[in-house]
């Protein structure tokens, strides 16, 4: 799991010398899980903000206005992605999403063990365990079924861009009211960033970055 650190670090790394962001937020869901599972039904929020870069370019007074602001940013935004969670599509979905990814993650394991299992079937009968195919692919056909469908058949796509709209309008907003500071915002969703090599999974986050 990254940290808002992690990702500023990531950014310095990909960026050019002068597009660092001052400061940097994630989107977490800190809540209740069921048992080791994410609970899907609380949504997540930008709590920790990162501002390490942002003390050590700006101070005074206006460094006390431009964190005060981008903190009443993230507060604003999670009231938004509360509000998504509040509506009746939302829940439905991430009520199936509290079965799907428990059960996703049980078929997997049961997968492996599977796999293993006709591993050494085959090594201590020196030949292959056929009879256990008609298990395993069955068991991988399901796990299969079960991602494409969280991801194509529940809209989850069109509840993303909802809330992406809305969160994109309080960002534009604030931008607007700020820019006197020298600063904007950025709010990015979850995505993937990196070349072949270093790919990596980034969580939604939220980051300041410097005018120039």
């Amino acid at each position: 799991e990254y940290s808002a650190r992690d990702l500023i670090e990531w950014k310095m790394g990909n960026c050019s010398t002068r597009q660092k962001p001052l400061a940097c937020t994630l989107a977490k869901n800190k809540n209740r899980r069921i048992v080791c599972f994410k609970d899907y039904t609380f949504p997540p929020q930008f709590q920790d903000i990162d501002c390490t870069r942002l003390d050590k370019q700006i101070s005074g007074p206006q460094y006390d206005a431009i964190k005060y602001a981008f903190k009443y940013l993230s507060e604003n935004i999670n009231e938004e992605i509360k509000k998504e969670y509040t509506l009746e599509d939302r829940i439905i979905f991430n009520k199936k999403m509290n079965f799907i990814k428990p059960l996703q993650n049980i078929l997997l394991l049961a997968l492996i063990l599977l796999i293993l299992t006709c591993m050494v079937t085959s090594w201590i009968r020196g030949s292959f365990f056929s009879e256990l195919f008609f298990v395993i692919f069955p068991v991988f056909l399901l796990n299969f079924l079960l991602a494409f469908a969280s991801e194509r058949l529940f809209g989850i796509k069109i509840m993303r861009k909802r809330l992406n709209t809305k969160i994109e309008s309080v960002v534009i907003s604030w931008n607007v009211i700020n820019a006197h500071n020298g600063v904007f915002a950025v709010h990015e969703p979850e995505r993937w960033e990196g070349d072949k090599d270093s790919r990596r999974k980034i969580p939604e986050s939220l980051t300041l970055w410097k005018r120039e």
